[in-house]
């Protein structure tokens, strides 16, 4: 069994950070492990800074990541990557998705966004696992906007077959998503399943 594995998913509200959450951590109590969750929360409107730590395993003990010990870092706003650099070392795995959402600093120009190139950069100096993908164009063109976050749940079960295996998150979405959602939700998960990565 496994000992420990740390996933931090960062990003705004409105993206579906806290339900991403709740269907990994109804997952792997499914495959037998202990669990923990914290949540960092701005505002639970869109716009509010997100941070979900999900701690699992048979040594877990407490919801908070040590500093550089995440297996996984899942960004939904690229942006909000580089307030989780911290967390990273040369053994985490990053997903990065390819767009973000401008904070009012940002609109009023008081504040210039760090480029998605540079977001990029500053985690390849850490680990070569580096991924980028713009789940929300995928999201969108399945048909449900809003399902950027089913993308990189497909994907972790992509890179991580042994410790997050696709049926069992399929039993998790299911159980943890509106009825009405279910099948759209199911559908940008297997898509993020067979997405093709490169570094």
């Amino acid at each position: 069994m496994l000992d420990e594995f740390n996933i931090l998913i960062c990003g705004v509200g409105g993206q579906g950070i806290l339900t991403l959450s709740r269907i990994i951590a109804s997952a792997v109590v499914k495959c037998g492990y202990s669990v923990r969750v914290g949540e960092t929360l701005g505002m639970s409107q869109r716009g509010g800074i997100v941070q979900s730590f999900i701690r699992f395993g048979c040594k877990v003990f407490s919801p908070l990541i040590p500093l550089n010990g995440a297996n996984v870092i899942l960004a939904l706003d690229y942006v909000e990557a580089l307030r989780a650099l911290k967390y990273a070392s040369n053994k985490s795995t990053i997903l990065l998705n390819s767009s973000f959402i401008p904070p009012i600093s940002v609109v009023l120009g008081d504040y210039k966004a760090p480029s998605l190139d540079e977001v990029k950069s500053s985690f390849k100096s850490i680990t070569e696992k580096v991924y980028v993908v713009n789940a929300d164009e995928i999201a969108l063109k399945i048909g449900l906007p809003v399902a950027a976050n089913m993308v990189f749940l497909g994907l972790l079960s992509k890179l991580f077959p042994d410790i997050l295996p696709s049926n069992v998150l399929r039993e998790a979405i299911v159980e943890n998503v509106p009825s009405r959602y279910i099948n759209d939700n199911l559908t940008v998960f297997n898509y993020g399943l067979n997405l093709n990565l490169s570094e």
